[in-house]
């Protein structure tokens, strides 16, 4: 399909992920280093030599523990800004008329990993790329059984809430925005669900989903609703 012919895109995906997986990484890395730092050779006149021993050793420990959880760390948030990037390449290639918007900071409690304004109506995606089976059980997504620390459906909701707060204290009105917990890994059993007034489904349902949505946006509401996020996010 000619570039001409494709979605709009707007940021990068996957940017904030990998930088917050570096910072989660770092600072308990950077606290072990400047505990060993203390304790290297007593270093304070006033500690006796055992107690800088001591120091030394728990200091040391707590650096070897850094160092595994920060690479666990760094696994995590880059897996999902991996995630985030397959997404962000099925949005490309909508059709004309839809503009996407990735890593989108809006007021919310964290940014929205892809907007998109089309034609079809509003979304917040939120994208997870859980590896286990990955089910819905009594109102809520479970993982191998387990339910999550973070809801991806309470993420998703809140993302669109704090969208359509934004866009509502500078346009006045907006249409509805749609919450979509989208799984890159295509580990999601059912597909594409839909749960109350929101969509779970695997990134190979995704651009069906957005384009066959029975939302509606005229091309002036969907370039006061782009202008506006433009604005922000430059």
């Amino acid at each position: 399909m000619n570039e001409t012919h494709k979605a709009e895109i707007h940021g990068v995906p996957g940017e904030r992920a990998r930088a917050a997986g570096v910072v989660r990484a770092l600072w308990p890395l950077l606290a072990a280093l400047f505990a060993c730092g203390l304790f290297v050779g007593a270093a304070l006149p006033q500690v006796t030599p055992g107690v800088a021993g001591a120091g030394f050793l728990t200091a040391a420990a707590f650096l070897v523990w850094a160092v595994r959880d920060g690479l666990r760390g760094i696994d995590a948030f880059f897996k999902g800004a991996r995630g985030e990037e397959s997404v962000a390449v099925l949005l490309a290639a909508l059709p004309r008329g839809y503009h996407v918007f990735h890593d989108f900071s809006c007021g919310g409690p964290g940014a929205i990993d892809h907007v998109v304004v089309g034609p079809s109506g509003l979304f917040a995606i939120e994208t997870k790329c859980w590896s286990g089976r990955v089910t819905h059980e009594s109102g809520g997504l479970r993982v191998n059984g387990v339910e999550p620390s973070r809801p991806p459906l309470r993420q998703a909701r809140g993302s669109a809430q704090a969208l359509a707060r934004f866009l509502g204290e500078r346009l006045g009105s907006v249409p509805p925005c749609m919450p979509v917990v989208c799984f890159a890994s295509d580990t999601f059993e059912p597909g594409l669900l839909t749960v109350d007034d929101a969509v779970v489904c695997n990134a190979a349902a995704l651009q069906s989903l957005l384009v066959t949505h029975a939302g509606h946006l005229t091309a002036d509401e969907c370039e006061r609703i782009v202008k506006v996020m433009e604005q922000k996010d430059s």
